[in-house]
């Protein structure tokens, strides 16, 4: 009778052992489990979105120290810069021009950007075309006062659209008449849009009549500058001489958050530019170039 109880309560120790072990590996395996899913919605936080700070209307002074006390450049008005981290009193940000250091919290605002995956074809992509001025705003003018700028983007633009989308891309106008449209909507409309790629086209002009000549392909941020020498590469083939590609601090290329470029397609007060400039022959030309430099980018 004795050995019997030994025997029972030897086995019930091991029945006791057995249920506390399959407990401790369950814990484990649910422990394990929440660890791997926290590692997954972190990775798929960071790879989906990026933070950033938008420089208040201001240009904003970006200093070496969170304290604030030791300048070191000046930021752009209205640049997105990337966010890094956030003290009491400072953002730390690295700017466009690749410097890291410190904004004040009343110097920008915090946003975010979706990651898009760059189109491997002309066909995936969806472009934003930007005809320059409108409405009220005539843009820059012949030297005789007849031709108006507004009337030539326009015109440019809608060449631009038929020719894009017989190579299979998706293209939307800020304005399709002769509207005027501000540039915070401009910028708006380009994130609705999740635009692949924003363009907004534009004829230059200077003081003196006839003294400049040439086509200009400007972007603001360095992500864009080789989109930019691609189409510029492009539009050396034209008539219009080009003048290549140059950074331009315009609003619609500094507050979009999707890639950007703007097109001076010639000079409205150089009387041979604007001759060639307002043909439709012309007009599809550049058209055809662009949407050229646009199949072999999206092909790299």
């Amino acid at each position: 009778m004795k050995k019997m109880r030994i025997i029972i309560f030897i086995c019930l120790i091991g029945i006791i052992a057995l249920f506390k072990f399959g407990l401790s590996n369950q814990e484990t395996d649910a422990t394990q489990q929440t660890s791997n899913s926290v590692s997954s919605i972190i990775q798929t936080t960071d790879s989906s979105s990026e933070n950033l700070i938008k420089i208040g209307k201001e240009d904003a002074t970006l200093y070496a120290d969170s304290s604030l006390s030791e300048p070191l450049n000046s930021v752009n008005a209205g640049e997105l810069a990337t966010l890094l981290s956030t003290t009491d009193n400072a953002y730390k940000i690295t700017t466009n021009d690749g410097e890291t250091g410190y904004l004040s919290l009343t110097d920008g605002s915090s946003l975010t950007r979706s990651t898009q995956e760059l189109p491997s074809d002309l066909s995936e992509a969806v472009i934003v075309l930007d005809p320059g001025h409108g409405g009220d705003d005539t843009g820059a003018l012949s030297t005789d006062g007849h031709t108006e700028e507004k009337t030539v983007t326009l015109a440019a633009a809608k060449q631009l659209q038929t020719s894009l989308e017989a190579a299979g891309a998706t293209v939307y106008l800020t304005h399709e008449t002769d509207d005027y449209i501000s540039l915070d909507d401009i910028c708006s409309f380009s994130e609705e849009k999740a635009a692949d790629l924003f363009i907004s086209l534009h004829a230059d002009s200077t003081e003196s009549p006839n003294e400049a000549t040439g086509t200009t392909t400007y972007y603001y941020y360095n992500r864009d500058q080789r989109l930019a020498e691609t189409v510029s590469d492009e539009l050396a083939d034209l008539p219009i001489t080009s003048r290549g590609t140059a950074t331009g601090n315009y609003q619609v290329l500094r507050e979009n958050l999707q890639p950007s470029l703007l097109i001076e397609m010639g000079y409205m007060n150089n009387d041979e530019d604007l001759a060639t400039l307002a043909t439709v022959n012309y007009q599809q030309q550049l058209a055809q170039s662009i949407t050229q430099a646009l199949l072999t980018y999206f092909n790299q």
